[in-house]
């Protein structure tokens, strides 16, 4: 077993919400994306999303941009706005498959 973690494996509702996210339909992942990018549009980040393609895409979030984005965003926002962010996402996905 490694002790290795993901970035977002600290907070454990954050780390549900990322893999409820991972397992939702392409067109719910967007849709928790385009959230996420909208909450977060008023903060200033001191980061170029450009950087973030400098390498071979190999994580679930990056073969839909704007959850690529999303991802990046939620990384670098504060750690009450994460898990606030998070809690929405769960709630979200987890109605959206109750209704199916």
């Amino acid at each position: 077993m490694t002790d290795k973690k993901r970035w977002y494996d600290a907070d454990p509702v954050l780390s549900k919400s990322i893999a409820l996210w991972e397992e939702a339909d392409e067109e719910y992942q967007t849709i928790c994306a385009e959230y996420v990018i909208d909450k977060l549009k008023d903060i200033d980040f001191k980061m170029s999303l450009d950087e973030q393609y400098e390498y071979i895409l190999r994580r679930w979030y990056d073969k839909n941009v704007k959850v690529s984005h999303a991802m990046e965003y939620i990384k670098h926002a504060p750690t009450e706005l994460r898990h606030e962010l998070a809690l929405d996402i769960v709630e979200y996905l987890e109605k959206i498959e109750a209704e199916k």
